[in-house]
């Protein structure tokens, strides 16, 4: 029996970066027929190496083809390009990203319901949620309420996305929004604008010049992380059962605080050093949880990686990844 996804025409902007490069992996499993644009910013081709010539690969930036040619006659659009928040101390970030995502993905919508493409996956985030929202956060109205004040460009940018997604879909477009929260894995970025947490302190772990970890803020504020694979296949299933424009979180209920993860990624690595939690430097907000019971509701979703399974993974892949390539 075909699966929803055997034969179809799926273009994936930002298909080589680092949760876009799983949903691609995810796609050729299921026999889809995978285009990737990508202008490598962020993201790398390397990453799709092992598909060879069964994915089509465009290198440029989003503004840089005509993207209504380019989804004629595509199935599926599913919209993974924007660029990526840090938790960094500059407050010039903020409208950085607001405007800069705002771009990409005004000009992936505008193309796909010109073209008519039938689906559309729209990629939020949970920087959407204010500060007090509850834990694990379900899918809360947002009216009235400020996005997450540490990533507030971005989150204000989502929230605008996700408005004008809305509007736009249709009878002919159907457009799927997702709230995904913390991803993690092998393949995220270990440094530079965007980069995550876990890579980020993993970095200093393995650094023989580093003496000391510090970790910014106390220690005490907790993440819910979930592997990118199987973010990627929570999207997949949402486009495929969910296409309407009602925001769909995705992500695990699973909190860890840095203060225990530090140790937990010292452990698998086999290094032990001091810690330090610095309080003068920003930690974002103080809990963020997940709840997925919608996702699971809708779609049957059940996650294949644990969190260690995914901490392995990445502390396996940094110990055997040469220095010169340690960041994709």
């Amino acid at each position: 029996m075909c699966g929803f996804w055997d034969g179809k025409s799926v273009i994936v902007p930002g298909g080589a970066g680092f949760i876009g490069s799983s949903v691609v992996d995810a796609l050729v499993a299921r026999s889809a027929r995978v285009t990737v644009i990508d202008d490598e910013s962020s993201g790398d081709f390397s990453r799709l190496d092992t598909h060879g010539p069964a994915i089509r690969r465009i290198r440029t930036d989003v503004h840089r083809i005509d993207l209504r040619e380019a989804f004629r006659d595509s199935d599926v659009v599913l919209n993974l390009a924007g660029l990526a928040p840090g938790l960094t101390p500059d407050e010039d970030r903020h409208e950085r990203l607001y405007q800069e995502n705002l771009r990409i993905a005004d000009a992936v919508l505008e193309a796909a319901v010109d073209a008519r493409v039938p689906r559309l996956l729209v990629v939020s985030s949970s920087c959407v949620y204010p500060d007090d929202a509850p834990v694990p956060t379900p899918e809360l109205p947002l009216e009235q309420t400020e996005p997450e004040q540490a990533n507030r460009g971005y989150g204000r940018a989502k929230r605008e996305i996700e408005k004008r997604a809305i509007a736009a879909a249709g009878d002919v477009t159907k457009i799927t929004i997702a709230r995904p929260f913390n991803a993690c894995g092998p393949r995220d970025r270990a440094t530079g604008p965007g980069a995550h947490v876990i890579p980020s302190l993993l970095s200093k772990i393995l650094d023989p010049a580093t003496e000391e970890v510090v970790v910014w803020g106390s220690g005490r504020q907790t993440r819910s992380f979930l592997d990118a694979r199987d973010v990627a296949t929570a999207l997949l299933l949402l486009v495929e059962t969910h296409p309407t424009p009602d925001p769909v979180n995705i992500g695990s209920s699973e909190e860890i605080s840095l203060a225990d993860l530090v140790p937990r990624l010292m452990n698998i690595s086999g290094i032990s050093k001091p810690v330090r939690f610095d309080t003068t430097k920003p930690e974002g907000a103080l809990r963020k949880g997940c709840d997925a019971s919608l996702l699971r509701k809708i779609t049957g979703f059940v996650p294949e990686y644990s969190l260690d399974d995914s901490l392995r993974e990445i502390v396996e892949s940094r110990i055997h990844t040469p220095a010169a390539t340690a960041n994709p």
